[in-house]
């Protein structure tokens, strides 16, 4: 099993980082290069379900939307390699400063649909890493949205 938390510090607003995150959720394939296809199959105000080319592979998730929380629960429903959840989430880093830095917090739960063992590591690595990038491209557009006001 893969378990991680992943977390970097965003010198942006709340409501941007949020914004950017909703952004992603409609248009992953301006923050990950490894999508070439995403459509939503269902949306309401607290879910969507979408479909993704991911490396080539179909993904499928459902995606609980938690404003108030800051939070982006995505169930895989479907993916060559995993089950599991990741959660996206905003956590200030102090909570009576409105100009204070925010954390934006990755938390894998990932099961691996086959446990053979050739290669295991190196995806995990993979995988891991390609989390990290789309984390500091969410933090350097955050920072440099908020620059601008």
């Amino acid at each position: 099993m893969l378990a991680k938390i992943l977390q970097v510090m965003v010198h942006a607003g709340h409501e941007t980082l949020w914004n950017l995150l909703l952004d992603r959720l409609h248009h992953p394939e301006r923050y990950l290069q490894e999508v070439s296809e995403a459509r939503i199959v269902k949306e309401t105000d607290d879910l969507i379900v979408r479909e993704l080319k991911l490396h080539g592979n179909l993904v499928k998730e459902r995606i609980s939307i938690n404003p108030y929380a800051g939070e982006l629960r995505h169930e895989l429903l479907e993916h060559p390699q995993f089950t599991g959840i990741i959660v996206a989430r905003i956590l200030p880093t102090a909570r009576q400063s409105p100009v204070a830095p925010h954390y934006l917090e990755y938390e894998l739960e990932l099961q691996r649909k086959s446990f053979q063992l050739e290669g295991l590591v190196k995806a995990e690595e993979e995988i891991v890493a390609e989390f990290e990038t789309e984390m500091h491209q969410l933090k350097s557009r955050a920072e440099e949205m908020d620059s601008r006001k």
